[in-house]
């Protein structure tokens, strides 16, 4: 699969993934986030819309040692909005803006797996931007 840089399709509200549907999603992620970043088109982050799969599902791998799967997800609480500065775009490579994120956010999923969690700094701003594509709103 190619990362898609159609806006029509990536204005896409996501819908929510079944469990049966994970493990496979995230591997397909897992590989295409790895072809572009060995295409030397660096992302830490990569929703299943921007490869044509319009699920409710992301990645976030940071350094290879941070991992968070984002499914179904949304923010239920955000706070201390920021200016982040050149926010890049896997689907618009060499595209980077200044826009505003939290740096605290309160993450939950209740769908798939009943968890939440709080994410600051670098890891709120990744998951605000997948989140935001699997709600269908661009950078």
């Amino acid at each position: 699969m190619i990362i898609k840089n159609d806006e029509s399709l990536l204005r896409i509200k996501c819908a929510d993934v079944l469990s049966d549907e994970i493990g496979t999603l995230i591997d397909t992620l897992e590989n295409e986030l790895s072809n572009a970043n060995r295409f030397g088109i660096s992302g830490i982050g990569l929703a299943a819309i921007q490869i044509g799969i319009p699920k409710n599902i992301a990645i976030i791998r940071i350094n290879n040692n941070i991992k968070f799967d984002l499914v179904n997800c949304h923010i239920a609480n955000a706070y201390d909005p920021k200016i982040f500065r050149q926010e890049g775009c896997l689907s618009f490579p060499g595209k980077v803006e200044d826009t505003i994120r939290y740096q605290e956010i309160h993450v939950v999923d209740n769908l798939v797996y009943p968890y939440s969690f709080i994410a600051t700094g670098l890891i709120a701003v990744a998951c605000q931007h997948e989140i935001d594509h699997l709600n269908g709103i661009l950078f």
